[in-house]
């Protein structure tokens, strides 16, 4: 029989600044090296790889040897959950130079969260999925069903949104936008949506983060489906 979950072990985990940077990094539901997760935690090569090991021993990270490299990724949704809500009640880092502000901004315009898309981008695409009828109103961690019968209109087309396929995963989930304060659509139509946004080059990844730019083309789709 086991008792109540142990949430320090994952805390302690977490805890560190420069393990805090490298979790943050791997939200864009991408496999970094410990290479890459280095430069971003500010850390030597040695330092980085004693930090990895912490997080893969509480279960936050799993690794993927590929020949002699080896590619770290977040080990599931759950763990990604659990950042996203701590960074909604976290205080800002304060900003120090020109670049940090830049930086900043692309991120509360466009970034990945884990599987969705967040920030002012996912903010505006939950309000245009909310007015379609395809998600309900969403508040933070509720979850909704697909609607029934499924719409057949332009922003379904255009999105290329399929119906739910199944499994125990929600329609929608509400994420707190820890920029924008409030929710956007997580779940199984947050991921379809990002899915389209890639495919279609609506969106391109901006270097060495998980921010990401809408392009001229998506601008374009957006500004159709809104009018």
């Amino acid at each position: 029989m086991s008792g109540e979950p142990e949430i320090a072990v994952p805390a302690r985990a977490m805890g560190d600044p420069a393990r805090a940077r490298m979790l943050s990094a791997l939200l864009g539901e991408r496999a970094l090296s410990s290479g890459e997760l280095g430069r971003i935690a500010r850390l030597s090569p040695s330092s980085t790889s004693e930090h990895l090991h912490v997080l893969a021993e509480a279960g936050l990270v799993l690794v993927d040897n590929q020949g002699r490299h080896r590619f770290y990724r977040l080990a599931n949704s759950d763990v990604a959950r659990a950042i996203e809500s701590l960074q909604a009640i976290a205080p800002l880092a304060r900003i120090s130079s020109l670049r940090q502000h830049r930086a900043s901004r692309e991120m509360r315009e466009a970034r990945t969260c884990y599987d969705h898309l967040a920030g002012d981008l996912g903010l505006r695409l939950t309000d245009l999925l909310h007015q379609g009828g395809i998600i309900d109103e969403l508040v933070v961690g509720s979850v909704g069903q697909a609607p029934e019968p499924f719409p057949d209109d332009h922003i379904v087309r255009a999105l290329g949104l399929r119906e739910p396929d199944g499994s125990r995963r929600p329609w929608t989930r509400g994420c707190l936008d820890w920029t924008g304060r409030r929710p956007h659509a997580a779940g199984q139509v947050g991921a379809q949506v990002l899915a389209a946004f890639r495919t279609n080059g609506w969106i391109t990844p901006r270097p060495d983060t998980r921010a990401v730019q809408l392009t001229a083309t998506g601008e374009h789709l957006l500004q159709e489906l809104e009018s």
